[in-house]
């Protein structure tokens, strides 16, 4: 048996703590939809390892870093500062896209051509290797 005012007071309660967003967000993709969201992720996250890897080889084969934005980085901090700072920089994307994934599905667009460009990195790097 509840009180009058616990009556009133739980509705108060459960309307506080009802999602707004839950009403715009769209429902849940399909299959095909997740698998190629997985495959985006996958590729991004794949490539980014694999370019760190082949970035490490490089330098410890003294071979120039190709990319401009990170070669001062690791000449003056280090190569694990770089590999740090590619972490967070990548953990900041991701948080980034959890969030924003159902309110802007094209946002997997833009990470999809992030993966590219990750991909591209790899192989240029690898050819360095080669070369």
């Amino acid at each position: 048996m509840s009180l009058p005012g616990q009556i009133a007071l739980s509705s108060r309660l459960r309307a506080a703590f009802v999602p707004v967003a839950s009403m715009s967000v769209s429902p849940r993709p399909s299959r095909d939809v997740q698998l190629s969201q997985a495959l985006i992720l996958g590729g991004l996250i794949g490539f980014q390892v694999l370019d760190s890897l082949t970035t490490h080889l490089g330098l410890a084969l003294e071979h120039v870093e190709l990319n401009h934005l990170m070669a001062p980085i690791i000449a003056t901090q280090g190569e694990l500062v770089a590999y740090a700072l590619k972490g967070t920089a990548l953990a900041v994307l991701l948080a980034i896209l959890m969030l924003m994934h159902r309110r802007k599905p094209r946002v997997w667009q833009a990470y999809l051509v992030a993966g590219w460009l990750s991909a591209a990195a790899v192989v240029a790097n690898v050819v360095q290797l080669m070369l």
